[in-house]
């Protein structure tokens, strides 16, 4: 079984950008002028055999936030070109409130993970 977390991160590096957890910059950091974060939402077992779980769908959250509207703009496809090909599945996708104490703008989008346990 592969580790959720290192797919993500290694899935969302390729743009290029700051990846964090959602929630783990510190109060009061400087914020990068272009980030994203992500979050697992959930991951239930969704098959068994045996008594035991054969297969996983997480569901994660990711979040670009960029002081640059063109860049949050163009956030759904971005991100979706890096997920899909790593084997994510979209969800859906919406636009955050304008942040005007960091002047950020930001989208988040929802992908699901499917996973076989060993």
């Amino acid at each position: 079984m592969s580790n959720i977390y290192s797919i993500i991160y290694s899935t969302l590096t390729q743009l290029g950008y700051t990846v964090r957890e959602q929630g783990s910059f510190a109060p009061g950091a400087i914020l990068p002028d272009t980030f994203i974060t992500y979050q697992i939402i959930g991951k239930p077992s969704i098959s068994f055999a045996d008594n035991r779980p054969t297969g996983s769908s997480a569901r994660v959250q990711v979040a670009l936030y960029s002081r640059d509207p063109e860049i949050k703009q163009n956030a759904d496809n971005a991100i979706k070109a890096v997920m899909l090909t790593s084997g994510f599945l979209r969800v859906d996708g919406r636009d955050l409130p304008f942040d005007a104490e960091t002047g950020h703008y930001a989208y988040t989008v929802d992908y699901r993970y499917y996973e076989m346990e060993v």
